[in-house]
């Protein structure tokens, strides 16, 4: 056997549980790839996020950031019609989703949400030290029913959900929330692809609401690491002791700010996205895949026992979509909307693959 490293003593101290955890796995980053497998926007975004980021001064760098991101808030509170102490920014929605887990979960508390889903609700809820219960998807991807009588004091919901793109009504979320003994989040990171498909506008109908949005996607800004949280005003102000001192900087702040005050370009990526998907839609289906009909910027494909082989070939070919060899998802490929000459270059390759 092996002696452990002298690098390696102090592992010794780790948690156990965290040094046995997997963590959460990204899409891949490939250099030289056409990355159809995280479900960026395919166009740049607003001109005004670079003329604003062109713009900054000396001291906007030299000096901390505002730790609450007013005038972000702000902007957002008017453009999403709530009231800016209903906002809380995070770095990603996936900073949203760790200030909640820190404030709301502790020692024997549990969470609770469909499966499969997003990944990281699992990684958040094992490096806080709480089990989360998967229970699956009904039939066609429907609600599970038993999710209000699990007892569970949080219960996550992606909507339109990923991997699948499949959305829930809004009814049936207000339903939930209504029959909860605890928090609901409904994460809609895709939701803007989704017309009428968010339940932001009944936040004060439900005190148990939390809904989370990010600029990851229909705003381009994946690399700006921006998300929003809308939560009942005493929750966002909870919330604030729990965040990290700056956790937006001051580049993102900016940039969030300028994209949401250019909606005709935010309308415009959506115009673009949701005509790239219906062309998508129409080609694969002359493969004779399928798919649950999807609300967000991809698809999961049903492919069949070929998938892992396509999933290689477009990879060794520069394109990279997104597969997981696990029971459930490994007969799947998640594709996600290009510009037309990616879409072209995919279709051509999977003739040669399919």
């Amino acid at each position: 056997m092996t002696a452990p490293s002298p690098s390696a003593a102090g592992l010794r101290f780790l948690r156990p549980d965290i040094a046995a955890m997997r963590g959460y796995t990204p899409g891949e980053q490939v250099a030289d790839c056409i990355k159809l497998n995280t479900n960026e926007c395919a166009w740049p975004p607003s001109q005004r996020v670079f003329a604003a980021l062109h713009g900054i001064g000396e001291a906007q760098l030299r000096k901390y950031p505002d730790p609450r991101a007013r005038h972000l808030r702000e902007v957002a509170a008017a453009t999403y019609g709530v009231r800016a102490d209903q906002v809380l920014a995070g770095n990603g929605s996936d900073d949203c989703l760790t200030i909640l887990y820190r404030s709301l979960l502790g020692p024997g508390d549990r969470a609770a949400c469909p499966w499969p889903t997003y990944g990281l609700y699992d990684d958040l809820a094992a490096i806080q030290g709480v089990a989360i219960e998967h229970v699956d998807w009904a039939k066609d991807w429907q609600l599970p029913s038993v999710l209000p009588r699990l007892g569970a004091k949080l219960v996550l919901l992606a909507n339109p959900n990923n991997p699948s793109g499949t959305v829930v009504p809004v009814a049936e979320l207000r339903r939930l929330a209504d029959a909860l003994d605890g928090i609901l989040v409904v994460d809609e990171a895709y939701v803007d692809f989704c017309p009428g498909g968010s339940i932001l506008p009944h936040l004060d109908a439900h005190p148990n609401l939390i809904v989370l949005r990010t600029f990851s996607k229909s705003y381009s800004l994946a690399g700006a690491r921006l998300g929003l949280l809308f939560a009942a005003a005493p929750l966002v102000d909870a919330f604030m002791k729990v965040k990290d001192s700056y956790n937006v900087n001051v580049l993102t702040q900016l940039a969030g700010t300028a994209a949401l005050e250019d909606q005709d370009h935010h309308r415009d990526l959506l115009r673009r996205t949701l005509a790239e998907r219906a062309r998508l839609e129409r080609e694969l289906a002359r493969l004779g895949w399928t798919w649950p009909p999807s609300g967000a910027n991809f698809l999961l494909c049903e492919v069949g026992s070929k998938a892992g082989d396509i999933y290689r070939g477009l990879k060794d070919r520069g394109l990279l979509v997104r597969w997981w060899d696990r029971p459930g998802l490994d007969s799947k490929l998640r594709i996600t909307v290009g510009t037309p000459e990616q879409t072209d270059l995919l279709l051509k390759h999977l003739q040669e693959l399919a």
